[in-house]
């Protein structure tokens, strides 16, 4: 049996393909409370259950015993105790012997996991939006609780047969022969090889949709050379859209009302790699139609895959969060920097990137409403993901095309795989992977 339960006003995820009745009455197992913080969900857990669920999160797959945040989060340093990483996947299961329920918790905000990291025996999970569908699953094995949320949120996305070979992916490839001596490595060295990524190296200036021509002078030939080797290029695409002008893809974002904007409506502008930058209102259905049709050029000359980053999105800084560190930084600099001034030096440097005030700070066009970002924060790179893969859909219906994603929710399956988002070769960082 499957039902579902709102909660203040939820806001239409697409999470799920399938429609269902609301349910009336108490959510059964939790307790519910609402306060400034939204609402909060409460259920004692028995000493031998287990609670599984939350994917792409660190630590084990038993996830009891500590803290999970759902807020997509740029960590390229990750460690174990770290509670956001780049995707929100809020189902949870509990499995207390033979029986079993699953819940999802559809909120696209700061959803908070307590599961008896506080205090052993509860689990606290708490929406601090307070606007969320609560859907319970309640079937009869842990396989039918997982058979029955599939049906829920429809098929997943299918790559193409060579995407399930070994692709090769590292940051730093900056030119055609460059290229060519890595594949020409793996192939002296008998290494199986279907794929490599390009990075940001392979832009000019970091700009979307661009390319190289002195580093990369004929990208059509060497997609069409690697083919022969049976390799396929993948290219990086971010979110952030290089603030230039005559740049076409600013240009056209601007001259539309396409990009994300304060709430006075003037474009929103944060920095990513190519420095200031405004981010497409992916929300809105013209916005993905657009960008979308933004791969083909790159797809003209024969590539056959994606991958898309900086979707969560990652900002380095925004305009007002660089304004305040500046004048900070001056006050500082002028002082006898002891211990405490310097580590709050430190602070000020790194405290402007994703910061929580800059995604308040911004709206999207959402479904006929004006939504503030952090209400839909854990949306954004889902709706990314779906623009590219309609974007790639028209360009060819008849064929199937790699597509992956570092920020996602449940939903963004159906359009494209994910990516584990950055790592290093740590024995800790191959386990968590796992």
């Amino acid at each position: 049996m499957i039902r579902k339960f709102d909660y203040g006003a939820p806001l239409p995820t697409e999470a799920l393909v399938k429609e269902l009745p609301l349910s009336t009455g108490p959510l059964p197992y939790f307790d519910v409370s609402e306060g400034e913080n939204g609402f909060t969900f409460t259920k004692k857990i028995s000493r031998d259950e287990i609670i599984y669920g939350l994917g792409e999160t660190v630590r084990g797959i038993n996830k009891r015993g500590h803290i999970y945040r759902s807020w997509n989060t740029d960590e390229y340093a990750h460690h174990e105790n770290k509670q956001s990483l780049y995707a929100s996947h809020n189902l949870l299961i509990f499995a207390d012997g033979g029986k079993a329920f699953g819940v999802f918790f559809d909120d696209p905000g700061e959803v908070i996991f307590d599961l008896g990291y506080t205090k052993a025996d509860t689990a606290t999970i708490t929406s601090v939006n307070g606007d969320l569908q609560v859907i319970l699953i309640e079937e009869e094995s842990l396989n039918a609780i997982v058979a029955g949320f599939r049906q829920l949120i429809g098929q997943s996305y299918i790559p193409p047969k060579w995407a399930f070979g070994y692709i090769q992916s590292r940051w730093g490839y900056e030119s055609d022969p460059e290229l060519r001596q890595v594949v020409k490595e793996h192939r002296d060295r008998h290494i199986p090889l279907d794929g490599v990524c390009m990075d940001i190296d392979y832009m000019v200036d970091y700009k979307d949709f661009s390319w190289n021509k002195e580093a990369f002078p004929d990208l059509k030939q060497l997609c069409t050379d690697m083919k022969e080797e049976n390799i396929r290029l993948i290219p990086i695409i971010d979110a952030g859209v290089k603030q230039q002008e005559g740049y076409d893809v600013c240009d056209e974002g601007l001259k539309n009302g396409y990009f994300c904007t304060y709430e006075d409506g003037t474009p929103f502008v944060g920095a990513v790699w190519p420095g200031r930058s405004y981010f497409p209102d992916f929300f809105q259905p013209e916005v993905r139609q657009w960008f979308g049709n933004k791969y083909h050029e790159l797809m003209d000359q024969g590539v056959e895959g994606f991958w898309n980053d900086m979707n969560e999105p990652a900002l380095f800084y925004s305009e007002k969060g660089i304004a305040e560190a500046r004048q900070e930084l001056g006050r500082l600099l002028d002082m006898n920097l002891g211990l405490d001034a310097f580590f709050h030096l430190k602070d000020v440097l790194m405290g402007m990137q994703n910061k929580r005030e800059d995604y308040e700070s911004f709206y999207h066009k959402f479904a006929g409403q004006t939504v503030r970002h952090d209400k839909v924060h854990n949306l954004y790179g889902a709706f990314m993901t779906r623009a590219a893969a309609e974007g790639m859909q028209a360009h060819d219906p008849n064929r199937r095309r790699l597509l992956f994603s570092r920020a996602s929710y449940i939903g963004a399956h159906r359009y494209g795989g994910i990516w584990t988002g950055d790592n290093q070769s740590i024995w800790s960082h191959l386990r968590m992977n796992l």
